[in-house]
This record gives structure tokens, C-alpha cells and sequence, in this order.
């Protein structure tokens, strides 16, 4: 069992069919782990230990009879502490929030669920979502599973940690402005963010309904997929990799650039000499679509982000960490005509961006320009804060901003993302070419 728990979902899964592994031992083989973590309760917020053993006996039923209802059948997961589980509390990361426990799970968790995904626990997250850092003293921080003395990226912290740690098999996070991409690069694992709308949002805490998407935080790519799939209860069918000669990418030059830590420079430009002596053709543009569309969302997400939350935020702002108060407030006074104006701005540069990118199979950037910061810095320096918080979603906003999906993969320096850009609702192109990437990685 200590071996398995290095695999990815699909081996796992694959273990199952076979009857190398019964998911009943393998769920209480992680509830026992996780029960024994020291530092177990800055990472979950709830531990399903009852609900996921009874799934994991229905799971071990089918596959006793050869009637799997996926290849992750069995396989023990974990979700972000934004969703509705039934008969569960549903917090965000927030002291404001008196929920009452939901009568029903969200509708992606029941898919999960239908998929045979057994949710081991909600996890830890920063505050109503809102920031790339992970850090929330209102709550928990979950220390970086690389190293405690950092945060561990953010907003979907727990479920990076609880991966990483080793305490679940795959997670599930959410994706306004790369808290999914921004955890996974930070703890060396993949990260999808998916397409508006392509999951069903139903039992969600929103924070920006016009950019809020859900995706997973895992192992693989493959795994990507493979919960991609079960998130929108879909058939799944094992990924073969793009042929990476084949492809044309681009990498946008514009700011992603700059301000960017050494380490993660060389480990990038490093995966960019290798594609460039596979033969892959690379080139490098500026494209102020880019520029607009950042510039933008300074407004549109936190317009957004106070619509949604500034009534109970205004009833008790002494409960909220003051960085992210002020992040929140930056939303209060801009004017609706003023985010009328800029949606149908970023709607006519969604379009012309994708008139200039349609001829590139995906775009390429580094997952964030830093590393993640110390915990410690970050409480007391509220500036720091915040220039960090504002480095770390720099890069991958762009996707939530123009819509596009998009995948982090980790390389071999530490908190080091290759992110990859496709056009909306192309996931499967998206992990086809992250699949063959990832293999390029690992033989480098």
C-alpha cells in the first residue's frame, strides 16, 4: 500500500480492475494516514470518514462484479471546502459565513460521486477564494508541502497539500484567476483549468460568476483528464500524446517575464531549448490584446468579487485578513455602468485575440514569475502581500480573463509550472499536447 500511494489515479484505478487493490483497504489506508498527519487539520476542514468508506464498499462490490463505472472507480479523493457535500458545512475559507449543512452534494460532486470517486474530505482554501497565496490566518494556512516555512499557493491550498502530502489521491479546486495552476506549480503537481461553464457550478460558493470554473489538482495528466471527465460525468478514454514535431506554439512575450525568479527562469527556458531541438516551431510575439485584457480585469474582478460578497463582508469586516479586505473593497466603488463597458471591452478582445492565436496549436508561459513567499513575511508585511499576491496571478489571470482553458505542468526545479494555453472548450487538445510535454519532462 505504501508504494501505491505514489500513483496516479488512473494506476490506481487500473490496480482496482485488477484486483491488486481493494478500495475499501485503500480508503481507510488514507483516512489513517491523514488521522496520523500532525498537521492534518490545517489542510481539511471535514474528513468524510463515514460517507467514504460506505462508498468505497459500494465501489468494491462492482468491482468485484466487473461492473466499474469508471478507470478511477475507487479511487479516494479530496474537494475544496467551496462545495456543497450533504449534510456538511460549506465555509469558503471565511469566518463571515454561518452555513447551514446542505441538504445535497453540488452537481460535480455528484458526478464524482457517479464516477465512483470517493471524497475522503473538504480542504482548507484562503478566504472566499480570493487571492493566489494560500495564506488565510482567519482560518488555516496549510504549510507547503516542499517546504513549511512557505505558503503553499492558492486560493485551492488544501486540496495542492493534500495531494502533495500524499494524504489524497487527486483533488478538486476551483479556477477564478489561477488558484488552481498557482497551488499545483508551487507543489510540484498538474493543474487544469477548465472553460467557463463546461462544468456545472450548481452547490458552489462563487466568487466571480462571469470567470469561475472548477478543475483538478493531481498527479498527471492523464489524471487530468480523467477527472475532467468524471466532473462532467462524461465517458473517459486514456489520452495518447499529440506529436509535439507537429505543432506550432507561441509563447507571449508581453509581461510574463518580467520580475521573474532566476531558478524558475533557467527550468523554463531550459523546457523551451528542449521543445526547440525536438523540432518543435516556437515563436515568440507581444500581442497587446494581452495588456488589455489584464487591464480589464483589474476592474471586472473586483466589481465582481464585491457584487457577490461586500453585504456580508460590510457586516463584520473585522473578520476578514486586512490584505484581502482591501482586495475585496477595491470593487466597492466602481460604477456599473464603468463593468458594462469593460465586459463588452473584453469581449471584443476575446475575439480579436482569438483571431491573432488561431493558427498556434497552444500558447506557453511560465505558471507564475516567483516562488512562493514565507508565511511568516506575508502576515506581517501587508504590502508584501500584496505585491506578491498581484506576481503570483499575474500569469495565469490571462486564461480566466479571455476564457481560454489552460494546464500547469510541473518541471524538475521545485514550485516550477510549464503552463500551456488552449482556445475554449479545447481540454482535449489542451492535455493531448500537456501529455506529450510531460513525457518530454520526465526523460529530460
Amino acid at each position: 500500500m505504501d508504494l501505491l500511494e505514489k500513483k496516479t489515479a488512473v494506476e490506481i484505478g487500473q490496480f482496482i480492475e485488477i484486483g491488486k487493490i481493494c478500495p475499501i483497504e485503500l480508503t481507510e489506508f488514507f483516512l489513517q494516514k491523514i488521522e496520523q498527519f500532525p498537521e492534518s487539520k490545517s489542510i481539511f476542514t471535514t474528513i468524510l470518514r463515514e460517507r467514504s468508506l460506505e462508498l468505497a464498499k459500494e465501489s468494491k462490490v462492482r468491482a468485484n462484479a466487473g461492473i466499474r463505472k469508471s478507470i478511477i472507480d475507487g479511487v479516494p479523493i479530496s474537494i475544496k471546502d467551496l462545495a456543497d457535500i450533504r449534510n456538511e458545512l460549506t465555509k469558503g475559507g471565511s469566518l463571515m459565513i454561518e452555513s447551514k449543512k446542505a441538504k445535497s452534494d453540488a452537481v460535480f460532486v455528484k458526478n464524482l460521486i457517479s464516477n465512483g470517486l470517493i471524497p475522503l474530505g473538504k480542504t482548507h482554501m484562503t478566504e472566499l477564494a480570493f487571492s493566489g497565496l494560500g495564506l488565510n490566518p482567519q482560518t488555516k494556512t496549510p504549510a507547503n508541502s516542499l517546504d513549511p516555512k512557505l505558503v503553499p499557493g492558492g486560493s485551492s491550498s488544501g486540496s495542492a497539500v493534500s495531494v502533495s502530502n500524499q494524504l489524497s489521491v487527486a483533488s478538486i479546486g476551483s479556477d477564478t484567476g489561477g488558484s488552481v495552476r498557482i497551488p499545483a506549480a508551487w507543489n510540484n503537481l498538474v493543474g487544469l483549468k477548465t472553460t467557463l461553464h463546461s462544468i456545472n457550478l450548481k452547490g458552489v460558493l462563487k466568487l466571480c460568476p462571469s470567470f469561475d470554473t472548477i478543475g483538478p489538482l493531481c498527479k498527471s495528466v492523464q489524471d487530468a483528464s480523467a477527472l475532467f471527465s468524471a466532473l462532467r460525468n462524461k465517458k473517459f478514454n486514456l489520452l495518447t500524446p499529440l506529436n509535439l514535431r507537429q505543432l506550432r506554439f507561441l509563447v507571449i512575450k508581453n509581461v510574463f517575464f518580467e520580475k521573474f525568479d532566476q531558478d524558475l527562469k533557467i527550468s523554463f527556458d531550459s523546457q523551451i531549448e528542449a521543445l526547440k531541438n525536438l523540432g518543435v516551431a516556437i515563436e515568440f510575439k507581444n500581442l497587446e490584446e494581452i495588456d488589455k485584457a489584464l487591464e480589464i480585469s483589474g476592474t471586472v474582478f473586483p466589481a465582481e468579487a464585491y457584487a457577490t460578497w461586500g453585504k456580508l463582508i460590510e457586516q463584520a469586516p473585522e473578520k476578514m485578513f486586512p490584505p484581502i479586505l482591501s482586495r475585496f473593497r477595491g470593487g466597492k466603488d466602481i460604477k456599473a455602468s464603468d463593468y458594462i463597458e469593460k465586459m463588452k471591452e473584453l469581449k471584443k478582445t476575446r475575439e480579436a485575440f482569438l483571431k491573432k492565436t488561431f493558427e498556434y496549436d497552444a500558447i506557453i508561459a511560465p505558471s507564475s514569475p516567483i516562488k512562493p513567499p514565507k508565511t511568516r513575511r506575508l502576515i506581517e508585511d501587508f504590502n508584501f502581500f500584496t505585491e506578491q499576491n498581484i506576481l503570483a496571478l499575474r500569469n495565469t489571470r490571462m486564461a480566466n480573463s479571455l476564457n481560454l482553458c489552460s494546464l500547469t505542468v510541473p518541471l524538475k526545479t521545485n514550485f516550477s509550472g510549464f503552463m500551456l494555453f488552449c482556445h475554449p472548450n479545447e481540454e482535449d487538445k489542451l492535455m493531448r499536447i500537456g501529455l506529450a510535454v510531460e513525457n518530454l519532462i520526465s526523460k529530460s
